[in-house]
């Protein structure tokens, strides 16, 4: 019996340590942050929300890129970035200059969200 209620102290204590040690340990700031990338068609806003080290959402303002070549690498990047969660994706043959603008405006995000380590 005591070896039981030991088990079941230990993982209940193990669970809640482990939310301790995630919040502590987290890289970002959770939020939405919007940055503004360079594409072939011109500029336009990105905002990417961050919750608990995840990027949840990316979306992408109003823009001039080529629909049929931009527009798509546009939906395809995000659509990867959310998955890997980061930016190590690759970029859209056709769409370099749209593909490498949205992925800097995600890691520019990505700096301006991280935690500040030195406090």
């Amino acid at each position: 019996m005591k070896k039981i209620l030991f088990i079941i102290i230990f993982v209940l204590s193990g669970c809640t340590f482990k939310e301790n040690i995630d919040a502590e340990t987290s890289l970002y700031e959770d939020g939405s942050y919007t940055t503004t990338a360079d594409g072939y068609g011109g500029d336009f806003d990105v905002t990417t929300t961050i919750e608990n080290d995840q990027i949840v959402d990316i979306v992408v303002s109003s823009h001039n890129e080529t629909p049929s070549i931009g527009g798509i690498a546009i939906e395809s990047l995000i659509d990867s970035m959310i998955e890997n969660n980061g930016t190590q994706v690759d970029i859209i043959s056709g769409a370099t200059k749209t593909s490498t603008a949205l992925i800097e405006a995600v890691n520019a995000t990505l700096n301006n969200a991280k935690k500040d380590t030195n406090s």
